[in-house]
């Protein structure tokens, strides 16, 4: 879920920031997605088989918990449409300029909305086919990147400024912040002892994907050309040529990208679905699936008019937008927890 909208455009805006030393923004970023889970977990296992739509009222109230659970609705149905809007933006404006945006938004939302009513095990399995799959691809990549790397362009170290990074890890934290999303699955986890453990475990290696990423971009191009590329990781696969056989390898960031953008989308559908659900009191969040989708496709659709729209939002204003849901109320509710004593210890 994290690692896909990361290797997308994140590097760009990071490298912006804080040019060689981006890789240490990331390594802050993931600092404060560990202290964001340990809060979503512990609020989620004081209230056992309840999801966040659930144990909201019973820590706010009725009314003022089913309020911000609505909120909750929209930040997921916002993160999907995002998403959509994010893949299809890179296909179109790298790949397909003349096919209209609309056919690739309607595609993408009908592919993750049909995993989601598949369920989260369906969504769950279409991930362990996938992930081995993409991290598989993006090591080779920048294996085969070697020959084109220099280890000047990551010199000096620490050089940037304290500033800078603390500027350029707030958009990465906000992605790592995705993990607010433990706080519906952690209920249908078959191993609830070790959610910790697993949680750590899996944002580690997300922090290696990313660095993978990072690193090897910054290798090739240096973070003043890093910092200039809309899409630095499909950029830096172009320069790739093996003895003028191995080349014109665009096809693999693509498959990483669609593939765990369909997942991201659909477990973010899944979520507003499922949220929905237990909102209004229904017994299936299925009947929900296709009215979410449509408005998922609106938004994706009419919210930002141009991709440089979009890099504007995710870098400008999302990421403060995203961390007060994230983080913000979370550490809030948990407070109100601890003063309340209500849940399990």
């Amino acid at each position: 879920m994290i690692y896909a909208t990361l290797i997308l455009f994140i590097p760009q805006n990071t490298v912006a920031h804080a040019k060689q030393d981006a890789w240490l923004s990331f390594l802050i970023a993931f600092a404060g997605g560990v202290l964001i889970s340990l809060v979503v977990i512990n609020l989620s296992l004081r209230f056992p088989g309840k999801t966040l739509f659930e144990y909201l009222p019973l820590i706010l109230g009725r009314w003022p918990g089913k309020i911000i659970g609505f909120f909750y609705v929209w930040l997921f149905i916002h993160f999907c449409a995002l998403v959509d809007r994010e893949y299809c933006s890179t296909i179109v404006a790298a790949f397909m300029p003349e096919t209209p945006l609309v056919v690739f938004l309607i595609h993408g939302t009908t592919m993750s909305a049909y995993i989601t009513y598949c369920g989260l095990e369906v969504l769950a399995r279409i991930n362990q086919l996938f992930l081995p799959l993409n991290a598989g691809l993006l090591t080779i990549l920048f294996a085969l990147a070697t020959p084109e790397m220099k280890v000047a362009n990551i010199l000096p170290v620490f050089d940037t400024g304290l500033l800078p990074l603390v500027k350029s890890t707030i958009t990465p934290l906000s992605w790592f912040g995705e993990i607010i999303t433990l706080a519906v699955i952690v209920p249908y986890l078959a191993e609830q002892k070790n959610v910790y453990r697993l949680t750590i475990k899996a944002l580690f290696f997300v922090l290696v994907l990313i660095e993978i990423a990072t690193v090897g971009v910054l290798l090739v191009f240096g973070p003043t050309l890093t910092s200039s590329y809309f899409f630095p990781v499909l950029s830096g696969t172009k320069m790739i040529n093996i003895a003028n056989f191995i080349e014109r390898l665009e096809i693999i960031p693509i498959v990483i990208w669609i593939t765990s953008g369909t997942v991201k989308g659909a477990l973010f559908l899944w979520a507003a679905a499922l949220g929905s659900s237990q909102l209004l009191g229904l017994k299936d969040y299925r009947p929900l699936i296709l009215p979410l989708a449509v408005i998922v496709t609106s938004l994706s659709y009419l919210l930002h008019p141009s991709i440089i729209d979009l890099l504007n939002f995710l870098t400008q204003t999302f990421p403060f937008y995203a961390l007060t849901f994230e983080f913000g109320i979370p550490f809030l509710l948990l407070i109100i927890v601890l003063i309340k004593g209500s849940g399990k210890k």
